[in-house]
């Protein structure tokens, strides 16, 4: 396990765990650098444990698989970018040589990598200073754009110019965004004016990838001022087209459970399911992923005051209903047990759930449109009182013209 052992007055000593600190230890006894870079830097120096570790070096990428190949188990499917994974103890660890990036004439990658052995020119075309920093060792912190004090005043800021920063890669933009909403960072005001002049660069980036960003950002600890500085500058058009959800639901998305169908259908929770599909698609999710939002939208919109709505709810919105009434519980137009009734529900609250079905009503003469509207006024039916839900009181209720 990682730590961060903090001595007076001097920078936190950082311990990395054993299989990460191998690898290191083999490239400098092979008369190379290699520093802890990037996101996994970052999140140890703010006390957290990474989810992975990336190490940069000064080794070309054919030798540092060379290196490693004898006694680790090495991926070389980045080595044409000078990235080169190597398995430590079963866990995936990136290693990449120091690179300079050429320009970025498609807004998004650069036209060509070369490789470098000054581990400065490797960070300085890193995105934000809180990501531009690299640890070693036998030389400690070496941190060139002050992103430690950034990290100190919760400051997300651009590497050198942000224009400069924005306009080689758009996606950048969002980015900034996610990382203030995941670690509560504000955005500094120079890259935020860089945002501003560089959101355009969006329609360039594939929907694929805006929408992973979103999403990451949507399912954040504090999206909301995050939201908020997209819409006021201009970007949110630029991921999800005309729609805005209003003040409320921005304030109210981190209290969903953090889980992107959840937090999608209270967002869209302004609009219809029908343009909230819409825009979904233009993201190019998935259909659960849309079908989900969609249906914790639907059952958002739900009244439930007593059992018999929290199980029409759970009809509007099938397996998402938890997710759906803790919507509409926010939204106000549920009470709050209602979470309750739905989670303890066990009534039939689907057609599939009924103790009838189609042939059934086939069998006593029932016939063509008949049989779904049927089927619909017994599942309501069932649906106020649990008990009907036999075969032969339902085929009685048929007889009796229900």
């Amino acid at each position: 396990m990682p730590s961060i052992n903090k001595t007076d007055g001097q920078m936190p000593s950082i311990v990395l765990p054993e299989y990460v600190r191998a690898l290191t230890e083999v490239l400098e006894a092979a008369g190379e650098e290699a520093y802890l870079v990037g996101g996994s830097l970052r999140d140890l120096l703010l006390g957290q444990v990474p989810h992975d570790y990336d190490l940069a070096t000064s080794a070309p990428p054919r030798r540092t698989a060379d290196i490693f190949s004898e006694e680790y188990r090495v991926i070389e499917t980045g080595l044409k970018h000078g990235t080169v994974t190597v398995l430590s103890e079963g866990k995936p660890v990136e290693i990449t040589t120091f690179r300079i990036d050429g320009s970025y004439t498609d807004g998004r990658h650069p036209d060509a990598v070369s490789f470098t052995d000054r581990i400065v020119d490797d960070l300085s075309r890193r995105d934000f200073t809180v990501n531009a920093m690299a640890y070693r060792d036998k030389t400690g912190l070496l941190d060139p754009f002050g992103g430690r004090a950034d990290l100190t005043d919760r400051l997300l800021r651009a590497v050198g110019e942000p224009v400069r920063r924005f306009s080689e890669d758009a996606l950048r933009i969002l980015r900034a965004f996610r990382f203030s909403a995941q670690l509560g960072f504000v955005i500094e005001e120079a890259t935020l004016e860089g945002i501003g002049r560089c959101k355009e660069g969006l329609e360039r980036i594939a929907k694929e990838r805006i929408a992973a960003e979103f999403l990451k950002l949507l399912c954040a600890k504090s999206p909301a001022p995050a939201l908020r500085a997209m819409r006021d500058g201009g970007v949110l058009p630029y991921v999800i087209g005309d729609y805005c959800p209003k003040e409320a639901i921005i304030d109210k998305l981190a209290t969903m459970p953090a889980e992107d169908t959840a937090r999608l259908g209270l967002f869209f929770a302004d609009t219809d399911t029908a343009r909230a599909a819409e825009l979904l698609r233009g993201l190019r999710l998935s259909n659960k992923q849309i079908t989900g939002a969609c249906a914790v939208l639907r059952g958002s919109a739900y009244e439930v005051r007593t059992p018999a709505d929290a199980r029409r709810l759970i009809a509007a919105s099938g397996v998402w209903a938890s997710m759906a009434v803790r919507a509409a519980v926010l939204l106000g137009n549920a009470e709050a047990e209602a979470i309750g009734w739905v989670e303890k529900n066990n009534a039939p609250c689907q057609l599939s759930d009924l103790a009838i079905s189609g042939r059934d009503l086939l069998a006593v003469g029932i016939r063509g449109k008949d049989v779904g509207k049927t089927l619909l006024e017994l599942l309501s039916a069932v649906m106020n009182d649990p008990s009907l839900n036999q075969k032969e009181l339902l085929l009685e209720m048929i007889k009796k013209g229900l």
